[in-house]
């Protein structure tokens, strides 16, 4: 008899976690949505559904575009930083990111390819903008460009 009860701890305990993790809170179970990458940043340009939508499209299809120019090596290497830079301390994360993307080892034509697909699609997210939007996004890179410049203490 106790060894019945044994057996049927395990399916029990299973079945318990079961319930319970749907009732996590949404934040727990998936990441924050990619239209959000502008708050992230600490820039708050109160985008509308429809343009988080749009940048959101423009974001995932370059993201298809450069994974075509990248060797399956590369994608894999890619991933596998990802997937440690997501494990690791957020501070770090721009660091690591432009690390990584120069361990690569890009060809010229990777590179030039790569840069192509990147400004094309700067250039869509600004049509998608407003003018004061535009010019609220140029202030926070520019910022962020003087503070990379600034040396470290």
């Amino acid at each position: 008899m106790n060894l019945k009860r044994f057996l049927l701890l395990p399916g029990a305990l299973a079945l318990a976690l079961s319930l319970v993790t749907p009732m996590l809170p949404v934040g727990a179970q998936s990441p924050a949505p990619a239209a959000d990458q502008y708050q992230k940043r600490g820039v708050n340009l109160n985008l509308t559904d429809e343009q988080k939508a749009q940048l959101k499209q423009i974001r995932e299809s370059t993201r298809s575009q450069i994974d075509a120019v990248l060797t399956p090596e590369q994608k894999a290497q890619l991933a596998a930083a990802k997937q440690q830079r997501q494990e690791g301390q957020p501070g770090q994360r721009a660091k690591k990111a432009r690390g990584v993307w120069a361990s690569l080892n890009l060809t010229a034509d990777q590179k030039t390819k790569i840069q192509a697909i990147r400004q094309d699609a700067k250039q869509q997210m600004d049509t998608v903008l407003t003018p004061e939007q535009r010019q609220q996004l140029e202030q926070a890179r520019q910022q962020r460009q003087q503070r990379r410049q600034q040396p470290s203490q």
